[in-house]
């Protein structure tokens, strides 16, 4: 039997070992010339075949013990918990090479559709981006894996237009030198606009951050939080306070939109609202539950939760337990959105995960389902340690599925 995975990211190498692993014939169809998805860096960012957002001074925002896989850890020569892109990217490529999983990368090759067609298999379209050449092959299974961090969202705001400074999306940005004592704001106060903000801020006159929420940490004199743009003028914005900044230079920090252009119709799936529906656990197309959905639930403990995530779906591929019917899966999912909303999520966050209990709750729940190994205890409890610290500089040791100790270097 013949198993495809789009994209050769985190979770693309993972359903790719378990797919190998179980005897399939597996093929990974990345359209870039490198494993490592997002971890991935590039200064050339109008090269078409560029899909990562990293940029150079990037330092994980999570401790490495929390991106690991299941059985393959970091060196141990690796003591620091927060560690670089350049260090995540090698463990990727040690955990290829370990398992065995490049020879079966086709680099440069994007799937342009993903068909079904009789008994639920696959027709996928490919495309070789440097011969632009087609090929068609079947598929009995699919493992849709291209990540979530490459077209990014820039909201909407009057005057846009008229302004004469640089605007760009984080996915875009790379260095800090073209910010030198310039004015510059940061539109979005999440992970990467604080991050970014961080790092601009060392050499620029002064950095604004708007942001709905109160930003969480001491700033330097040269930074200020700021409410929401309601407009931009040639060189300025006005503010939902009324106050009003000369700017040099936006960087749009606001998230991302989920895309899956090659899915077609005929998938029984629809990509909206950031995400994809129906499916079940967030990972089994409901329509043909051999379409699986690798690593779209976000905040979390990353690698290890796409780790579950291929079990489960290879255990339900593999009839190891049964699915529930068609209708029923549809009520669960209905009732998953029912409690989103319950809860005040907007639907373009329907995959977040958000605290630690919510991630514990959707793994138990995974390996519960399909009656396999769960995520050990100690995952959740580290990640409720770290999530609100912002990088505390200590070091982190998992010792058992139970433990962790915490180191001040």
């Amino acid at each position: 039997m013949r198993i495809a995975v789009v994209g050769a990211g985190p979770s693309g190498l993972v359903a790719a070992k378990y797919a190998i692993e179980n005897g399939y014939v597996c093929d990974i169809f990345e359209q870039t010339g490198s494993l490592g998805g997002n971890w991935v860096y590039n200064e050339n960012t109008n090269d078409v075949h560029v899909q990562s957002s990293v940029y150079k001074d990037l330092v994980t925002n999570i401790p490495k013990e929390l991106m690991t896989y299941s059985d393959y850890h970091y060196p141990t020569t690796v003591k620091e918990s927060y560690i670089t892109h350049d260090q995540v990217l090698a463990y990727h490529h040690g955990y290829a090479e370990k398992f065995g999983l490049n020879k079966h990368i086709q680099y440069y090759t994007r799937v342009e559709r993903i068909t079904s067609i009789e008994c639920d298999k696959w027709l996928l379209v490919v495309q070789n981006l440097e011969t632009e050449t087609e090929t068609t092959g079947q598929y009995d299974c699919v493992f849709v894996c291209n990540g979530r961090f490459k077209d990014g969202f820039i909201p909407t705001i009057p005057g846009q237009s008229l302004f004469k400074g640089r605007q760009m999306h984080s996915h875009t940005f790379r260095v800090i030198d073209p910010y030198k004592e310039q004015s510059v704001l940061i539109v979005g106060g999440q992970h990467s606009g604080q991050d970014i903000c961080g790092l601009i801020c060392r050499i620029a006159k002064h950095v604004y951050v708007s942001s709905r929420e109160v930003l969480q940490g001491v700033f330097p004199p040269n930074v200020s939080q700021k409410t929401e743009v309601t407009k931009f003028t040639e060189d300025g914005v006005v503010f939902g306070d009324g106050s009003v900044e000369h700017i040099d230079s936006v960087i749009y920090c606001t998230g991302y939109f989920y895309t899956c252009s090659f899915l077609t119709e005929s998938c029984g799936v629809r990509v909206e609202n950031n995400g994809v529906a129906p499916l079940y656990k967030q990972i089994v197309n409901i329509e043909h539950p051999t379409m699986f959905f690798i690593g779209l639930p976000y905040l979390g403990a990353s690698n290890i939760t796409f780790d579950l995530q291929v079990r489960f779906a290879m255990a339900a591929f593999q009839e190891k337990f049964k699915l529930p019917s068609k209708s029923e899966m549809l009520e669960e999912w209905d009732v998953f959105l029912q409690n989103k909303s319950k809860d005040n999520v907007p639907r373009k966050h329907t995959h977040r995960l958000g605290d630690g209990k919510s991630s514990t709750s959707y793994s138990e729940d995974l390996a519960s389902t399909a009656k396999i190994t769960r995520i050990p205890n100690v995952i959740s409890k580290l990640y409720e340690r770290v999530v609100l610290r912002n990088r505390a500089r200590y070091y982190y040791r998992i010792i058992d599925d139970e433990t962790f100790e915490e180191i001040i270097p």
